[in-house]
């Protein structure tokens, strides 16, 4: 997931990784506008960690005979790999793969809802900074901390009037290792097919 900043003249993509409560546990900041979400992923220290099998780390659960989760969620811009999965391609026919997507939308949600609440809260983050990048990158982060201390005090926000980002659904079908099976194998248990 990302949110666009515009800085003097170009734009910045910031680029984080959410918990269930919104708050941000990675968060990547300063890549161009016209950067690929899948190439910021790359360049992050979140990927290094998920390569090295760093992260994520928690207790797998068998269904089917394959060891899940867990996993990051990305939306179809980013690769699907052994740690982060992803949707099927929009144009399936298959029900059972729209059904697992509208669910794995709905997992996404708490990252759109979270960048939303950022922004929100923090309206410096929705206008144009007319600053160098460095300020602009330190803003956002601290921008950042500060929303992961106001979760942390349990200070709620009221976003009924932010519409949170865009969501990206451009297409990018890159598998790695046994992500496919993965994640048809989460198909399946989505659906009650297991």
């Amino acid at each position: 997931m990302q949110l666009t900043i515009l800085v003097v003249t170009s734009s910045m993509i910031v680029q984080g990784v959410v918990d269930g409560t919104g708050k941000f546990i990675d968060a990547v900041a300063g890549f161009p506008g016209s950067a690929h979400d899948a190439r910021v992923l790359r360049n992050s220290n979140i990927y290094q960690e998920a390569e090295q099998g760093n992260i994520p780390q928690a207790p797998q659960v068998d269904i089917d005979g394959n060891d899940i989760g867990p996993y990051l969620v990305g939306d179809s811009a980013y690769p699907l790999t052994p740690w982060l999965i992803k949707p099927f391609p929009e144009r399936i026919n298959d029900p059972d793969q729209k059904t697992y997507n509208k669910e794995l939308s709905r997992a996404r949600v708490v990252v759109e809802r979270a960048f939303g609440i950022l922004k929100g809260r923090w309206r410096v983050l929705q206008k144009r900074l007319d600053s160098s990048l460095n300020f602009a990158i330190n803003t956002t982060i601290a921008c950042i901390v500060l929303h992961n201390f106001c979760i942390e005090a349990n200070d709620d926000w009221d976003d009924d009037n932010d519409d949170g980002p865009a969501n990206n659904d451009g297409n990018n079908n890159v598998v790695v290792g046994d992500a496919d099976e993965i994640r048809g194998t989460l198909k399946d248990f989505v659906c009650g097919n297991v």
